[in-house]
């Protein structure tokens, strides 16, 4: 299978590689001879043999009594991939208990691998890390820390940190003058000590001290899996490509789960993706290249967890380390860290694998296949991106709301549900952009498999992510495949949006001193002298002066940014989202903006061209809904581009609506979309679309905002990111 986002150009490009790889190989002494020029691991043309580690979970770090507390260390760290020894960019990480001076010690009780560390967290937490950067200066290849934008270059040469914690629907809070500390706030940025810049952009806090966060997980919060990573726009392909990010999850499977019949716990495995392209000198090549090595294997040369780097210019001098030529390197894919692992097959019933994809730019189009007749093995799709399938309305709701979105290729699932509550999702491809996340229930098999990723092509003018093996399954002896079942899943997905879910229920902010999180109505109530009688609070007057100062921040736009008036969409009219190239840069990327009306015509004076990134300007600006309850709005994402963009929105989930779908069906629940390209035809203009000559299916989404404050929306492949394709929202209270 050849996955295609765009127009049937999918198909003619396999061709043509094909064809050019066979010329490529048309004796075997060819073969013989790329063995030889590619031995950059001992089992690199070995045979199918297991000799791979076996896998291991990422180490765990857990609330005890509603707090997780950490001392977090950006850092570099050599770490083996096959016979490379790179320097990586690890999160080493301690409890702040045992931590000292800003160091922790050097024992079990910390943690610093390259594939992350998990932190397992409830709702109602607080979740407390203290950010310190020890990382080296800004690569040579970090193209925006070098490039000609002299305040890129002042801001980030010395390779800034920060933290987002992705998914989780919390308050994006700044540091002020009554709490130093910052709640999911990607706009600080933290410099080794002594290496703060003279000048950063204007919507950044810039220090050279360490960072505290202090996240509080709200009680209603959903569980399932999230992550954390950098934020620092410019440099997110870099740091990601070296490694700084880990997995996060909230609760427990059987929050969302039934416990399978005579089981007393959901055998749980996690796969964390990470990708690294190694040069053959040893060194990180983190300004990632999609042509790093050829799309499909060469004839007799193993992909097992790695691909061998090659010349796409057809220059073949291993010397020449120069864009194109990657001879004698190698492309890891890991999982949790480790090359090809070795998996047993699960056990009847099955057993639960949660995945995250954690790479900067590469995606996969993942399949079990059978070792030897290459066959796709089902699976159930449990959850994306934290929020469970189940579907009351059947299988069309599913299809419509998984399927369109090409996260998944469904088919029926292989055993019957005993669950007549809600209808399972099956699949033999799962299709993971960066940033996402699944759940998938793997049922048990007597016959070895492969976790592999099929070549994924994002149109014309995207990529060709290269196939190759992830890991081998194998079976145990005496195991079989009888006893498989289905997991029965419990739809969240309405409680969430319900009055009381946490995207429903009125809109509650942090205030320092203050014991508890306010509901935002209740707090102005408090500065009027009046108390709400279902749940009594009394401040004192230096509590009442800081609630008055944050409901003052958090009510106006941004004094210090050019920001758009903040007023409420008008009842039927839409914000249409361009994803495209700006006219002023070929190269780069960037988004555009208007409103449309209920009769779909773009209201005048809205029309924002595709531009890049400035960071000098708020885009969008929106207050919260009467007493400050949650509002929804839709949105039209539009991708001007011959290439798949991956949308993604901070502090809340959104649902996709399918074209044709069931009465009252919402779609999926989702924190990023894929926005398939209109074909070659497509030079991401806005002008190109409007005149017909771009005909790509538009997504359209509702967004419910419940958090205030500052945050983004962008494209979440790192490259785009980085290249300009993000921009800032603000949502303030409602007077």
């Amino acid at each position: 299978m050849c996955v295609t986002f765009g127009q049937p150009y999918g198909e003619e490009l396999y061709l043509t590689i094909r064809g050019i790889l066979r010329m490529k190989q048309v004796v075997a002494a060819v073969t013989a001879t790329l063995c030889v020029v590619f031995s950059v691991l001992s089992n690199s043309c070995r045979s199918a043999a297991l000799d791979g580690p076996s896998e291991a979970d990422p180490p765990a770090f857990t609330s005890s009594n509603h707090l997780l507390d950490l001392l977090v260390i950006a850092e570099p760290k050599t770490i083996s991939l096959g016979e490379f020894h790179p320097t990586a960019w690890v999160f080493k990480i301690c409890e702040a208990a045992v931590a000292r001076h800003d160091n922790c010690p050097n024992d079990s009780r910390t943690s610093s691998p390259y594939g992350g560390v998990r932190l397992q967290l409830y709702p109602g937490d607080h979740l407390r890390m203290r950010l310190v950067n020890h990382l080296p200066p800004a690569p040579a290849d970090a193209e925006n820390a070098h490039g000609s934008d002299a305040m890129m270059h002042q801001m980030l040469t010395a390779n800034p940190v920060n933290i987002h914690t992705h998914g989780l629907i919390v308050e994006p809070r700044k540091a002020d003058a009554t709490d130093p500390s910052y709640g999911d706030y990607v706009y600080v940025l933290g410099y080794p000590a002594g290496k703060r810049p003279a000048m950063v952009a204007p919507d950044e806090t810039a220090t050279d001290q360490p960072i505290q966060y202090d996240i509080y997980i709200p009680p209603n919060h959903p569980p399932g899996v999230y992550w954390f990573h950098p934020h620092v726009h410019g440099l997110n392909i870099n740091q990601l490509s070296e490694g700084l990010s880990g997995i996060i999850t909230i609760g427990s499977p059987t929050d969302y789960m039934k416990l399978p019949q005579g089981m007393s716990t959901i055998p749980t495995r996690y796969f964390v993706l990470k990708d690294m392209q190694v040069l053959s000198s040893g060194s990180v090549l983190d300004q990632e290249s999609a042509r790093f090595c050829s799309p499909f294997p060469l004839a007799g040369v193993s992909r097992d967890g790695f691909c061998q780097g090659w010349d796409s210019l057809g220059i073949p001098d291993e010397r020449d380390e120069r864009s194109g030529n990657h001879e004698g390197g190698a492309w890891f894919f890991t999982i949790n860290g480790q090359v090809d692992p070795q998996i047993p097959m699960p056990a009847a019933p099955g057993e639960l694998w949660r995945f995250l994809n954690a790479g900067a730019s590469r995606s996969y189009d993942l399949v079990l296949q059978d070792e030897k007749t290459r066959q796709d093995l089902p699976f159930q799709v449990v959850s994306l991106d934290g929020v469970t399938l189940a579907a009351p309305d059947g299988a069309v709701a599913a299809q419509s709301g998984v399927g369109a979105v090409g996260k998944a290729h469904l088919v029926p699932c292989p055993v019957q549900s005993s669950d007549s509550t809600s209808q399972p999702v099956c699949a033999t491809h799962l299709v993971l952009f960066p940033s996402s996340r699944a759940e998938i229930w793997v049922f048990p098999e007597s016959r070895p498999a492969i976790l592999k990723t099929l070549m994924l092509y994002t149109g014309p003018r995207g990529d060709r992510w290269p196939e190759a093996s992830l890991a081998h399954i194998f079976v145990r002896q005496g195991s079989s495949a009888a006893g498989a079942s289905l997991l029965s899943v419990k739809p969240f997905q309405e409680a969430i949006l319900s009055p009381q879910g946490l995207l429903g229920a009125p809109v509650r902010a942090s205030f320092a001193g203050v014991s508890s999180s306010l509901r935002l109505q209740d707090a102005r109530q408090l500065l009027h002298g009046q108390s709400n009688p279902s749940s009594p609070l009394h401040l004192n007057a230096h509590q009442l002066a800081t609630v008055a100062a944050r409901l003052r921040e958090i009510s106006q736009p941004a004094a210090s940014l050019a920001s758009p008036t903040c007023s409420a969409l008008p009842p039927g009219h839409r914000r249409r989202i361009f994803f495209g190239v700006p006219s002023s840069d070929p190269k780069a990327y960037g988004l555009g903006y208007e409103e449309v009306d209920r009769n779909d015509n773009p209201v005048p004076g809205t029309f924002r061209d595709v531009a890049p990134f400035d960071p000098a300007r708020i885009n969008v600006c929106l207050p919260l809904g009467p007493h400050s309850m949650p509002v929804t709005e839709e949105w039209e994402l539009v991708n001007l581009s011959a290439e798949a963009h991956n949308f993604h929105i901070h502090q809340t989930e959104f649902y996709v609506l399918p074209q044709n779908a069931p009465a009252g069906n919402a779609g999926a629940l989702m924190d990023n979309v894929v926005l398939p390209n209109g074909g070659r035809s497509c030079d991401g203009s806005a002008a190109t679309w409007r005149a017909g000559r771009c005909p790509v299916q538009t997504v359209v989404v509702n967004i419910p905002f419940a958090e205030v404050g500052d945050f983004i929306y962008h494209c979440h492949i790192g490259e785009h990111q980085d290249g300009g394709m993000m921009a800032h929202i603000r949502v303030i209270a409602s007077q």
